[in-house]
């Protein structure tokens, strides 16, 4: 079986803007840089970055929106630029902010107008549409009424409404559940879940929300500065699984709270810590042998001298640490660039 996605060396430049139109153009920005990924059939496979990092960039050039300047890509083996209808024939598309759908039509009116741009007779999308309309609960009073009086969460779904009912190969998401309320965007990722998994159906999701990609994403990758990098679990280098805590306490009782478990630690086995301050709080990370031996000595030593702890982690690795870390690594974005 072939890949679904494959990209090459992809590179986009938007050029330089004039303040007056005989004034010398600014300088060039480059949003992708030589990107190359591969996404196989039925994976769901995130991109996170900065904002202008080039996330939205990228997905409109896989869905055949914005031109590259260099590189290839292919969807289904059928090349972005000059297969361009071919490729369209297999994508669907949900954006964050909707401007596709007609505001003066009903929901259901928008869904006949644009199903039948893929010849989809009335008869078939009714029978499409109704297990998947219950599932989001878009009733029919709800699909009768006219667009414009739909909530963000309800625009929202009636694109997803739209995308599975085509039942492309390949979907594209793009922050699936901005500016959404709790309940709302974890209706939209059980549907993700349940309905992209069941067709075993390729995904490329773009997100900020890192909850969206730690539920639903089965590889993640992260841009910065227009480069992409594939991410996975660390290397576990001596074996040592950290013990995360966030902690409420000011930075020098944490420290000696730490100090005091160290001291009655095991000798054979050093401790270790890091800590990051944090809005509010204080990250903490401890290695020693394991978070059995670790965990209650620790939380011992935080509650005698007033710490207040909020949060445990025991995963092995954690997305938000590894993305802060890489973005203060590399700095921040030379400058936002369109998309």
């Amino acid at each position: 079986m072939g890949l679904s996605i494959e990209v090459r060396d992809l590179t986009k430049r938007f050029p330089g803007t004039r303040t007056f139109p005989w004034s010398p153009p600014g300088r060039e920005s480059v949003a992708l840089s030589g990107v190359t990924f591969d996404v196989r059939p039925g994976e769901i496979f995130s991109l996170i970055g900065p904002n202008g990092a080039g996330k939205t960039t990228l997905l409109k050039i896989l869905s055949t929106l914005l031109l590259p300047t260099s590189g290839v890509a292919r969807i289904g083996g059928a090349d972005v630029v000059r297969e361009e209808a071919q490729v369209r024939s297999r994508i669907s598309l949900v954006t964050n902010s909707e401007r596709s759908f007609y505001y003066r039509l009903s929901g259901w009116e928008n869904l006949r107008f644009f199903c039948g741009l893929y010849n989809m007779h009335e008869r078939d999308l009714r029978e499409r549409m109704q297990p998947l309309a219950e599932t989001l609960g878009l009733t029919e009073t709800v699909l009768a009424r006219d667009y414009r009086t739909y909530s963000t969460g309800t625009q929202r779904k009636l694109q997803f409404l739209r995308a599975f009912v085509l039942d492309t190969p390949v979907l594209f998401l793009d922050e699936p559940t901005s500016s959404l309320d709790p309940v709302s965007a974890e209706e939209i990722r059980r549907v993700i879940a349940t309905e992209c998994r069941a067709r075993h159906q390729t995904v490329v999701l773009s997100a900020n929300n890192l909850i969206d990609v730690e539920r639903l994403a089965d590889r993640v990758a992260m841009i910065h500065r227009g480069r992409l990098e594939v991410l996975g679990a660390p290397p576990a280098g001596t074996g040592a699984q950290p013990v995360r805590l966030f902690v409420r306490a000011p930075t020098p009782t944490v420290l000696a709270a730490l100090e005091a478990f160290a001291r009655g630690a095991d000798p054979v086995a050093p401790v270790r810590w890091e800590i990051d301050e944090r809005a509010g709080g204080v990250v903490v990370r401890c290695w020693t042998r394991g978070p059995r031996e670790t965990l209650p000595g620790l939380l011992e030593s935080f509650w005698q001298a007033g710490v207040q702890v909020e949060q445990v982690d025991l995963r092995p690795f954690v997305l938000e640490e590894e993305f802060l870390r890489r973005v203060d690594e590399a700095g921040p974005e030379p400058e936002e660039v369109p998309g």
